[in-house]
């Protein structure tokens, strides 16, 4: 485990904050008085856009990182985990203000909601590197294929309208509750499923979105990602989504493995921090330990 890096925002090398205001609380109150304490405490520059593209925001991201070392992110998990995608490689500590909908690492992150308490929490500069997924090379902290895709996907195209959206996605999306996917999933060389499927998670987190506990047990600094296979049938996910709720053990295990391969027997769709990244039959997942540098409220080391 790497221990978390302390300190300030180095002045030598320049902090920015990069808005997002596509992002679900973007524009909002809060998010803008977050924003405006942050700059202050990291003396940073602020850069502004507004897209749901997750390419375009790459490009834009692309096109201005260079020289910061503190980029500050505002917007969803998609924009932070298209920033780390930016950053890897790079000499650079992220710092994250949530503005999205379902804001799952800032769970992760233990991040405070209140602006002033936010904005001190980076100010510090409490640095740990951190464990990533990668999906065909796209950088994440939590994956899912499955029916949480489908959802994602209706989300999305719906125009990400925040709890009416997601509600009205949901229930778009019950029908495909009763359709499960074969599939067959391969662990570290080890068939570990090989059935029908509802959801499947590969993460370096326990959170989902709104901080449900999906994959409890997952770590960011072990090296491994953690896997949880949700067979179904509908029933039987319905209960395991009121343990997530209440921060129970759910009713699957957990693998811990380097590499996750899976094979459907229909084309699957797959979502990266919520965003949806592609649908087809045969995926690879792995993880990149130590990916990017994250700002929160770490544990002190021992």
């Amino acid at each position: 485990m790497t221990a978390p890096i302390p300190g300030k925002h180095n002045p030598i090398r320049r902090a920015a904050v990069f808005v997002n205001e596509a992002a679900g609380a973007g524009r909002s109150a809060r998010t803008r008085r977050t924003v405006d304490l942050v700059r202050r405490a990291l003396d940073a520059e602020l850069l502004v856009t507004a897209t749901r593209d997750a390419e375009e925001l790459r490009a834009w991201m692309v096109a201005r990182v260079e020289g910061y070392g503190t980029v500050v992110v505002a917007g969803g998990d998609g924009s932070l985990s298209v920033a780390y995608n930016v950053v890897e490689g790079r000499d650079v500590t992220l710092g994250y203000i949530p503005a999205g909908f379902g804001n799952a690492t800032a769970h992760l992150l233990r991040l405070p909601s209140d602006p002033q308490s936010l904005a001190a929490v980076i100010g510090a500069g409490v640095a740990q590197d951190i464990d990533l997924v990668a999906v065909d090379g796209r950088l994440c902290l939590f994956a899912g294929a499955g029916w949480d895709a489908l959802v994602a996907r209706r989300y999305a195209l719906a125009g990400a309208r925040r709890l009416p959206g997601w509600a009205r996605a949901i229930a778009e999306s019950v029908p495909d509750l009763f359709r499960r996917t074969g599939v067959r999933v391969i662990a570290d060389a080890r068939v570990v499923h090989d059935g029908p499927m509802e959801l499947l998670v590969v993460s370096t987190t326990p959170f989902y979105g709104r901080g449900l506990r999906i994959n409890p047990g997952a770590r960011y600094d072990r090296g491994l990602a953690s896997l949880r296979v949700y067979p179904g049938p509908a029933p039987r996910l319905a209960l395991d989504a009121i343990r997530w709720a209440a921060g129970v053990r759910p009713s699957v295990p957990r693998t811990d493995a380097r590499v996750v391969e899976i094979s459907s027997v229909r084309p699957l769709v797959v979502q990266a921090d919520g965003d949806v990244i592609g649908e087809r039959r045969d995926w690879r997942l792995e993880v990149r330990p130590a990916a990017v540098r994250l700002i929160g409220r770490w544990a002190a080391p021992a």
